[in-house]
């Protein structure tokens, strides 16, 4: 009893002493008006807006206050933001944080975008900064406070040496290999529009993953048919609250601005993929999952996962036929797979792509 009361002083003690990577080399940063320093840390204070569901601050406060820099992009509504050697990416309308080409485990980072076309205001909610940062965070009135310790080592991210660019065809089945097919006993579609690459006229796009459909992939497929998880992971998005086009003409206008900026904006590519399932694995591998029609009720952000985890169900939410109600049309599954957010079939040919996957699951 005496062991157990001492060892819970001590968990009280470290969680009071809140440090943040106490052991890493910082860079000594100025006292400044927004800050205040003690023996081993900077305290650092952002002002913060209060809204019904949220605690936001802006982008522009907290790069002015820690450093680094931002892009946000308002045809693809994306943000680039830099902190030091950490890089963070998101998507207006997608609860996932991608930090350094991995991607985070939380529903509670987001993108939120206030103001008139070109004159817009970037936030983001106030999590961000205890878990894409990793520090303390105390409110106040109109503000947070947080320990700051300066530029850290980069979290995460691909080795120095990675040199994706240049993998051969070799490689690339050597770092997959441990991925099992989504569908059990499915086969792997030759169809050249099935595969990576494949021009998509309709969006003014290229397909970017693999499309599993029923007559292409050996039969038996049907919205009855499970999709697995492919390997040991975590779950990082689930569409539970997924909402459909109201409409095909909704739809149908963000195909017409595809077509008129003869591209497919982000949040508009995010929404054509329907309901979806996100897993991150070890190396930077991480799936998406789209189309599906249901998704197990208990998924959740943050779950383990492995190649036997049912994550879903093949449908076509997002397409044409999904809009238009009819469930049974134009069923697949489409897999997006990347390599610390790059497409993993950038460095090959489509013949090569073929070959990858047809050695990884054939």
């Amino acid at each position: 009893m005496k062991t157990t009361r001492i060892l819970f002083l001590m968990i009280f003690i470290l969680l009071l002493s809140g440090c943040q990577n106490g052991d890493q080399a910082r860079e000594e940063v100025p006292e400044t008006a927004n800050s205040s320093q003690d023996d081993n840390n900077i305290t650092e204070h952002l002002p913060i807006s209060i809204q019904e569901n949220e605690a936001r601050f802006l982008v522009d406060d907290l790069v002015a206050i820690v450093g680094g820099s931002y892009e946000f992009d308002e045809i693809h509504r994306t943000l680039h933001l830099t902190l030091h050697d950490d890089h963070y990416y998101l998507v207006d309308g997608v609860p996932v944080l991608e930090r350094n080409g991995e991607y985070i485990a939380s529903e509670d980072i987001y993108l939120i975008i206030e103001g008139e076309e070109g004159n817009e205001e970037v936030f983001l909610p106030v999590e961000f900064l205890g878990q894409a940062i990793n520090t303390n965070v105390v409110y106040g009135d109109n503000q947070v406070s947080f320990d700051w310790y300066g530029p850290t080592e980069r979290v995460g991210g691909p080795p120095d040496a990675f040199a994706f660019d240049d993998w051969t065809v070799d490689q690339m089945v050597d770092y997959l290999s441990f991925l099992e097919k989504p569908i059990k006993d499915a086969q792997v579609s030759k169809v050249p529009s099935h595969l990576p690459g494949a021009p998509r006229a309709y969006r003014n796009g290229y397909h970017e993953g693999i499309d599993w459909y029923d007559f292409a992939s050996g039969g038996g497929i049907s919205t009855s048919t499970p999709i697995y998880a492919m390997g040991d992971g975590i779950v990082v998005r689930v569409d539970h609250d997924f909402e459909e086009y109201r409409s095909p003409e909704e739809r149908n206008q963000d195909l017409a601005l595809t077509a008129q900026l003869q591209d497919t904006p982000e949040y508009i590519f995010d929404r054509l993929r329907g309901r979806q399932v996100w897993v991150q694995y070890e190396g930077g591998i991480m799936n998406r999952f789209a189309h599906l029609h249901e998704i197990p009720s208990d998924l959740q952000v943050g779950d383990q996962v492995d190649a036997e985890t049912i994550i879903g169900y093949v449908g076509n939410s997002g397409t044409s036929d999904g809009v238009n109600g009819n469930f049974n049309a134009g069923l697949h599954l489409h897999q997006d797979l990347l390599i610390y957010g790059e497409l993993f079939w950038k460095p090959l040919s489509q013949e090569e792509v073929l070959e990858v996957l047809e050695r990884i699951w054939e």
